[in-house]
């Protein structure tokens, strides 16, 4: 059955699926989880090791470095055996090296240690913030491979990144400020969790609404038909 076209339009059959397509969706699910599993346990066994070490250790600030060693010797394990660097993990055992020094410098304070994570996401929040006012953002919507991302939606997209890693920041900062140094450790996993689960429910939302928003486009662009050159 022949179906009637018009001059300016014609048909538009599905093209072949790219053949590695599925098993890349089917891949990239397990992969993200292991990735969220990873981040979710490595600030969950600092505290276990923490608390475990405590009593033998001089001072909160000696147990917090005993702490912060299995999440740091992992990476180095990872990237040795794997040959891949992931860069959050190579970023927050930078800040907890510089922790390790400035509370050795500060006579064993342990306020670097408990804040290392949080500096690291003051100063990550700071610069996208930054870049944003300057009209320089940082192409965040390639890194979330967002269709047709272009420098308005990087700037939202800073903007949005950004003001979640100040919160968290500052969240740290006042808790650290006011709680002991178990308390402290208990409620920041907390404040952590709750930051990024929210930080990431906003940004899922704003992206599923914006590939809807440029699907549409794109099937009214598709559904026009365009008219055919006019014959002198």
């Amino acid at each position: 059955m022949n179906l009637p076209t018009t001059p300016g339009s014609r048909l538009r059959t599905p093209g072949p699926q790219r053949p590695g397509a599925l098993s890349d969706s089917k891949v990239a699910g397990p992969a993200a989880a292991r990735q969220l599993l990873r981040v979710l346990a490595a600030p969950l066994l600092s505290t276990v090791v923490y608390f475990t070490t405590r009593p033998a250790a001089g001072s909160d600030a000696a147990a917090l470095a005993i702490a912060g060693v299995p999440p740091a010797a992992y990476s180095i394990v990872v990237a040795v055996a794997r040959r891949r660097v992931e860069p959050w993990a190579v970023i927050t055992s930078a800040g907890f090296a510089i922790g390790c020094v400035v509370s050795l410098l500060a006579g064993g304070n342990s306020l670097p240690l408990k804040l290392h994570e949080a500096t690291v996401t003051f100063l990550l929040g700071t610069a996208l913030l930054v870049a944003s006012l300057i009209r320089s953002p940082f192409p965040i919507g390639r890194v979330l491979k967002v269709p047709h991302a272009d420098q308005a939606i990087d700037t939202l997209l800073s903007v949005m990144v950004g003001s979640f890693l100040m919160l968290h920041a500052l969240l740290h900062l006042s808790l650290a400020l006011s709680l002991s140094t178990g308390t402290y450790l208990t409620a920041g996993r907390v404040v952590s969790w709750a930051t990024l689960g929210a930080g990431a429910f906003c940004l899922y939302a704003y992206l599923r609404r914006l590939r809807r928003a440029q699907a549409e486009r794109h099937s009214a662009s598709d559904a026009t038909p365009t008219s055919p050159p006019e014959v002198p």
